[in-house]
């Protein structure tokens, strides 16, 4: 049983390194001395601090640094902790949807369907600096948010969950894209599944076959 900070990082560490060797296999190894704090250890890190909703880079290392130094004892500064980080981002997806693969197979029948389909806004900068150089530009977009009636500059966070929470699939995209538009991606394998989701949803090819979307 998980009961804090240290259980949580301990387990996570165990899956994800075990995960990772599979991951990182296909990757090669970068040149070089091997560093000291291990690539498992950097996914760890950064799939903890999502968990924890600690994505501020800066507050969490010197959270986990000052609180528990004995858990990650080689444990890089920000910046090269961000450029690795970086480097691993798509072994980290890899990681990502094994462990939702695994959360998967442990749910029961009635935690599994039905499945819902939404979006959430992910503004990146205001209005004041939208046109400016930032390290967006060129990315986000204007998009409208129904919920807060407001427009923003950033992207839209679409994702499908099970019943229980379990996040099957995911896109970030310009906030500009339709939710329609998104509909094909998140549902190619999905098929079997009861997914429900609002009428913007319902403006692609994938509506019929799945069952509410």
């Amino acid at each position: 049983m998980i009961r804090g900070f240290v259980d949580l990082c301990t387990v996570a560490y165990v899956v994800i390194d075990d995960l990772s060797r599979v991951s990182l296999a296909p990757l090669g190894r970068r040149p070089g001395p091997a560093a000291g704090c291990t690539d498992s250890e950097v996914i760890t890190l950064s799939v903890v601090a999502e968990l924890v909703g600690l994505d501020e880079e800066v507050a969490f290392l010197t959270s986990v640094r000052r609180n528990h130094p004995t858990l990650f004892p080689q444990l890089p500064e920000r910046s090269r902790y961000n450029r690795r980080r970086r480097a691993l981002a798509a072994a980290t997806n890899v990681v990502r949807r094994q462990l939702q693969q695994r959360g998967w197979a442990d749910l029961a029948a009635d935690e599994r369907d039905p499945c819902r389909i939404d979006s959430l806004p992910v503004p990146v900068v205001d209005f004041a600096h939208a046109t400016g150089r930032h390290r967006w530009r060129g990315h986000a977009a204007y998009g409208y948010n129904a919920t807060e009636q407001q427009t923003i500059y950033g992207f839209k966070l679409h994702l499908l969950a099970t019943h229980s929470g379990l996040i099957l699939d995911f896109a970030l995209v310009p906030a500009n894209v339709a939710d329609g538009a998104l509909t094909a991606q998140l549902l190619a394998e999905q098929a079997h599944l009861t997914v429900l989701g609002d009428t913007a949803y319902g403006n692609a090819p994938r509506r019929g076959p799945c069952n509410g979307c």
